[in-house]
């Protein structure tokens, strides 16, 4: 008999149940085993989050707004009563589940399938009609009986299950549901990138018959932090590392072969249509390769700063304008494949020689370091051609999908803290959805003894603080709001926090007119006034100075608007 997603539905609130990784993988295992080969492909897919396979690039479509939409005329309640579950629930599928009339449970016949599921998800990526789309929605919604059948189905469709199934643990459930190694089943990823077909071939003891292909997202190799030359050259403990510049752009992974090409970045989105000057460049390229390179704002020979590659993200089209005042160049570090050839277990200095025969195609430069004054070296140059500071690998390193260890290590600066006013406080994400984890922070636009002084916003945080401090600045953001109602709550300006950033950038998005690149919360300053915040003119002395990469002296600032207390989001 198939499986049900009633089936499917108790089996993830088993896995949200319980903490224990190791208990999640038996669960998984145990359900898995008893799958017929299509529905086990479905049932590691759905697990997943994903509606469909991860090289399968087709897209539901299908935002909150139509979701919604649908779910308030079938349930027959007021918008404002499933907008306030959704906040408290903390997320779609279990606002629903809590909304939902529970019918008596259907025959197993009469149940929806997970082939009924996959049916629905086709033909939800088939249209791009809105219409179609909610009648297809209102389809499945209704054909769900039971609360939880409608949550998962939901959950699927937002890629939310929460249940703490990541793909590590989906792999150990593979592995001990099918007999094999949890390094059998990662190598087969690796390969063919599909974890549902993983299964499969595990299933049929078929894994030794992978062969790897292309255009499949692959983990990225990361390098572990350093805080300074001494610790790094403390770490390599005289054996000589190869030193190349930490670019400050976006880590792209590019595949190609004969003419067709595609990007992805480390989120595992495909973005070749956002870049068509980089693709340009690659198609000229011969040969069929796996590329991990940074995709940078490129001018006169040499990496500009980032803010002219944000002008080009985010946006629907293109215009030859952008393209021309915002040009963009791929620089390459490492070759995973070329030729039919896998080359991850190669050691680094063999896949950096190949690489260098890759004619016309911007390259990193490397120069071998063994001590501190060494590294130390490197870093300044690097800093010095406005870059992020220096990454340091081990030549014979092989590559290593997602790991982050001792081959690979990198060491930047950041800039001085600055002491903010937080202006809003929001809802977080996730466990922290029923606590006000996420700040919005601000500086004086001139001395606070100035009756004309304002608050100008230069950036949001979320990470840095103990749930303990975040429960006491929940209670304290309550009881301070200057408006209640929704996500965002605007606080009366009270608490000051330290901020620490990488860089500081022009923005037209904040009253400031700068903005804080990767802000993190050093601590609360409770002893602090708002009055003994940092200033306009502190940021703009960062911003300028020669620590701050972001910085060009041919920039052309963008005009900022006016300055108000409370200058929208981050």
């Amino acid at each position: 008999m198939d499986a049900t997603l009633v089936q499917f539905a108790h089996v993830n609130d088993l896995l949200a149940q319980t903490s224990s990784k190791l208990a999640k993988q038996r669960i998984l295992a145990d359900f898995f085993r008893t799958l017929s080969e299509p529905d086990l492909r479905l049932a590691v897919r759905f697990a997943a989050g994903r509606p469909f396979a991860s090289t399968d690039e087709r897209t539901l479509s299908v935002g909150f707004a139509i979701f919604s939409e649908v779910a308030i005329r079938l349930l027959q309640i007021p918008p404002t009563e499933f907008y306030e579950l959704v906040r408290a629930q903390g997320e779609v599928g279990e606002a629903l589940s809590a909304a939902w009339p529970e019918l008596p449970p259907p025959s197993p016949l009469h149940s929806i399938t997970l082939k009924d599921l996959e049916i629905a998800f086709d033909d939800l990526a088939a249209t791009g009609l809105q219409q179609s789309k909610r009648e297809l929605l209102a389809s499945l919604l209704s054909h769900c009986t039971l609360p939880r059948e409608a949550a998962y189905a939901a959950k699927i469709i937002f890629g939310d299950l929460r249940t703490g199934a990541q793909q590590g643990v989906l792999q150990a459930a593979i592995a001990l549901a099918f007999d094999k190694t949890l390094g059998q089943i990662q190598r087969c990823q690796l390969l063919v990138g599909d974890l549902d077909e993983v299964a499969v071939l595990a299933r049929n003891n078929a894994l030794g018959s992978a062969t790897f292909r292309l255009f499949h997202p692959i983990q990225f190799m990361l390098a572990t932090p350093q805080e300074d030359a001494a610790a790094a050259a403390q770490t390599l403990a005289g054996r000589p590392f190869w030193g190349e510049d930490k670019l400050d752009g976006i880590r792209a992974q590019v595949h190609k072969s004969g003419q067709r090409i595609a990007i992805y970045t480390r989120t595992m989105d495909r973005v070749d249509e956002s870049f068509p000057d980089v693709v340009d460049t690659i198609a000229k390229l011969p040969g069929e390769f796996l590329l991990d390179g940074e995709i940078v704002p490129w001018g006169d020979g040499r990496v500009l700063p980032f803010v002219h590659l944000q002008k080009r993200l985010g946006r629907k089209s293109l215009t030859h304008a952008i393209l021309r005042d915002n040009p963009l160049a791929y620089v390459a570090f490492d070759l995973l494949y070329l030729d039919g050839q896998l080359l991850m277990d190669e050691p680094l200095r063999k896949r950096r020689a190949l690489l260098e025969g890759l004619e016309a195609l911007h390259k990193t430069t490397v120069t071998t370091t063994t001590d501190a004054a060494q590294i130390s070296a490197a870093f300044d140059l690097a800093r010095q051609r406005r870059n992020e500071g220096i990454v340091l690998k081990d030549p014979d390193s092989i590559y290593s999908p997602g790991r982050r260890g001792q081959a690979w290590l990198k060491i930047k600066t950041h800039l001085p803290t600055l002491d903010c006013v937080v202006t809003a406080a929001e809802f977080g994400h996730g466990k922290r959805r029923n606590v006000l984890s996420d700040y919005t922070f601000a500086v004086w636009d001139r001395d606070p003894a100035d009756p004309a002084a304002t608050l100008v916003n230069v950036g949001k945080a979320y990470s840095g603080l103990t749930d303990a401090e975040i429960a006491h600045l929940t209670e304290l953001f309550r009881k301070i709001a200057i408006e209640r109602g929704g996500r965002v709550f605007p606080v009366a300006p009270q608490v000051v926090l330290e901020i620490a950033c990488d860089q500081i950038q022009r923005s037209s998005r904040h009253a400031s007119g700068f903005a804080l690149r990767f802000p993190r919360i050093k601590r609360i300053r409770w002893d602090k006034l708002p009055a003994d915040a940092d200033q306009l003119a502190r940021v703009r002395e960062l911003y300028e100075s020669s620590s701050n990469f972001a910085h060009s002296l041919t920039q052309t600032p963008e005009a900022a608007p006016e300055p108000t207390l409370f200058d929208g989001d981050c």
